[in-house]
């Protein structure tokens, strides 16, 4: 009696980029932007071959970039000005989509075989994180809970020096903020890198507020925020010790 070979399994092809694209940090956030707003994801044969309308992302590894064109279906009955204007539309939508979602969305305009100017694809950069973000996400790794507040266009993070709820009026605590000394402005809520203030901590024993901590201006952001970070867990620690 034969026995049939056995089948070898095809792994599924990835939608909306070629397979080794597909652990790319920037094409998977960009991946579940467009997934999560329910849009279409071009789809590829094995010879990497656009086989269904959508899509695609092409990566920078480079520059942290990642390219976005929509890959229209082939329908011999279309005309090309047609092809030309749904392109458009759908390029367009994705570059609300992602600016909305705070990446920038630079177009990339190229002159087609009828001398015209067409938009061909985006030029994505994912969005840098706020420097709460960076803060909350850095203070976490000691165990310690930050909460946001703001006045008057300020914004800055309320850190208890014991437990994690938000302290309360009279209550010690420590504040932290970037200060931007060009603008008199302290902010939580924008990204570090847009301007060239750093981290400052502050002690508030319920009656003064004095700065007890100021990260070096020229260090780059994630060290000043780990330093940061790192000396409110030392306040904290001898705090409580």
């Amino acid at each position: 009696m034969t026995t049939k070979p056995a089948t070898a399994q095809t792994a599924p092809r990835p939608l909306g980029c070629l397979p080794g694209s597909v652990d790319v940090p920037q094409v998977k956030a960009a991946l579940r932007l467009l997934t999560h707003d329910g849009q279409p994801l071009a789809a590829f044969d094995e010879r990497d071959r656009c086989i269904s309308a959508g899509a695609y992302l092409d990566p920078r590894r480079e520059t942290g970039e990642v390219v976005l064109e929509f890959l229209a279906e082939h329908r011999p009955s279309a005309e090309y000005e047609e092809l030309c204007d749904e392109r458009l539309r759908v390029t367009l939508e994705y570059a609300d989509l992602f600016r909305v979602a705070r990446w920038r969305a630079g177009e990339v305009w190229e002159r087609d075989h009828t001398g015209r100017e067409r938009l061909a694809r985006l030029i994505l950069t994912p969005p840098l994180p706020t420097a709460r973000e960076r803060m909350t996400a850095a203070l976490a790794e000691h165990g310690i809970t930050a909460h946001r507040d703001e006045d008057a266009g300020n914004s800055w993070l309320v850190i208890p020096v014991t437990g994690s709820d938000f302290p309360g009026g009279g209550t010690p605590q420590l504040v932290a903020f970037i200060y931007e000394a060009h603008e008199d402005w302290v902010f939580v809520d924008e990204p570090m890198e847009h301007w060239a203030g750093t981290w400052q901590i502050r002690f508030n024993n319920g009656a003064a507020e004095a700065v007890i901590h100021q990260c070096d201006p020229n260090a780059d952001p994630a060290s000043a925020t780990a330093a940061a970070a790192k000396f409110v867990a030392d306040i904290r620690a001898a705090w409580n010790g």
